[in-house]
């Protein structure tokens, strides 16, 4: 199957078993995010027959120990244009188009489906959308100055709801503004994903990488001002070095919930976050999660109302936890660790520090505007890091804007009671297993209701 050209995508609209292919002036694949300073079925009726196709060869494929080549059949692109259930597998191995592009701002399904694609797989504005159970592959976009595409790029968003999803090699999911009506319980929820290798280190025409990257995240919101309900938890967020490139794997970018109902961003287990050549990126700015980032003079426009707490985040280089701006951000109930090194027991030069208070928009040892009223208070880390004779120490808070005259708190934080050694960093991957298994969570795709589904 070839791809779709520039002025060409499929346009599969199913009403009952009627499936039409129709010409349509393609989406962009960029969406409107800024360089960031550290971001078709109706239920129960119509089953679509898969065509299979004979993909394109990667030059370097994205996730070789488990090539999504294999085992699936792909159609598509897919453009939807009502809403209803939509499930199957669709692909654009056209970095320009979009897997899937969602052109309704009816209430759309996407379930228990396989996407791939050299650029965005799900993109849409003006959404009301659910996705579930779906695993999404990132592949090479094959093209001079480009990195993979995002699993979801969506802008004005109604109502969001992300669960249980498997993203391999994308660059995250990004959330640009929110249109929706809170008050009648429109909001946002990424709730038990499986994401791993965030990755946006861009590439040549020939696959190559070129030893740069776009900063992306693992969930990026930006501008989602004022939101009740929100909820970002239970997700499994996993970078490798050499195979990822991520910016924070969290960030809240201009954003905020409200004063009766803060972002909830917990429970999640983020592990790892590297630059392009982690072995010598010294300045490499990214990390765990980020609260506050573009908050600038502007009180309306800055972040604030969020809350993040159980949640494990395990070397993740430059910083666990850091709020760089904003009000009204508490940080509590945290474990945050790192041995300052590599998964293969080598330095890792960008080591920083566990958590930061720092407000990077002003000086940051005067009262601010914008920055107040923020807290960071019974976290447990124990963040290592090596000097230049290769002594380790530890970099467990800088707090240098956790002015009390502010109403900004830092107290009864606890160093890790044991020496942090990488023996610390895999005891917390079981201590999540068995935190998971307690709470009877499940992350990332269930493959036996994909397969139940197949079989129907």
């Amino acid at each position: 199957m070839r791809a779709a050209s520039a002025a060409e995508e499929i346009d599969v609209t199913t009403t009952l078993k009627t499936v039409q292919v129709l010409k349509r002036v393609q989406i962009s694949r960029s969406g409107t995010a800024p360089v960031m300073s550290r971001a078709a079925l109706m239920l129960g009726l119509v089953t679509l027959a898969l065509t299979a196709c004979a993909p394109a060869t990667d030059l370097r494929s994205v996730v070789a120990q488990n090539h999504p080549s294999e085992g699936h059949a792909y159609e598509g692109p897919l453009v939807i244009t009502q809403g209803g259930t939509y499930r199957g597998n669709w692909q654009s191995l056209d970095p320009a188009v979009p897997a899937i592009s969602i052109r309704t701002r009816e209430p759309v399904v996407i379930e228990n489906s396989y996407l791939r694609g050299r650029g965005n797989l799900i993109r849409g504005e003006w959404v009301n959308l659910t996705i579930r159970n779906t695993t999404g592959y990132g592949l090479n976009p094959l093209t001079d100055g480009l990195f993979p595409g995002r699993f979801m790029n969506v802008e004005k968003v109604l109502n969001l709801d992300v669960q249980n999803n498997t993203l391999i090699g994308t660059s995250g999911i990004y959330v640009n503004y929110f249109n929706g009506d809170s008050a009648s319980g429109q909001t946002i929820k990424i709730l038990k994903n499986k994401i791993k290798n965030v990755d946006g280190r861009y590439v040549d025409a020939s696959g190559k990488l070129t030893g740069k990257r776009y900063n992306v995240q693992a969930i990026q919101f930006n501008a989602v001002r004022g939101v009740a309900g929100v909820e970002i938890a239970w997700n499994e967020i996993t970078n490798e070095p050499e195979k990822s490139g991520v910016e924070e794997n969290i960030n809240m970018y201009v954003s905020s919930g409200t004063p009766q109902s803060s972002i909830q961003i917990h429970n999640n287990f983020i592990d790892g976050a590297y630059g392009v050549n982690p072995r010598k990126d010294r300045g490499y700015s990214g990390g765990g999660i980020m609260l506050g980032d573009g908050s600038g003079n502007d009180l309306a426009l800055s972040g604030g109302y969020v809350d993040v707490y159980d949640n494990q985040v395990v070397r993740t280089s430059n910083q666990g936890i850091a709020i760089a701006g904003g009000h009204h951000q508490r940080v509590y109930g945290n474990r945050i660790v790192s041995s300052g090194r590599l998964p293969s027991g080598e330095i890792n030069p960008s080591a920083n520090v566990g958590i930061y208070v720092w407000n990077n928009q002003a000086d940051a040892q005067k009262l601010s505007p914008t920055f107040f009223n923020n807290s960071v208070f019974n976290n447990l880390i124990g963040w290592a890091r090596f000097d230049a004779s290769g002594k380790q120490y530890y970099n467990n808070l800088w707090t240098p804007s956790c002015l009390e005259a502010a109403g900004n708190v830092c107290k009864d934080n606890q160093a890790w009671p044991v020496a942090v050694s990488q023996d610390s960093e895999r005891e917390e991957l079981a201590r999540w297993k068995s935190k998971m298994s307690q709470a009877r969570v499940s992350v990332g795709v269930d493959a036996a209701r994909v397969l139940a589904h197949s079989a129907n």
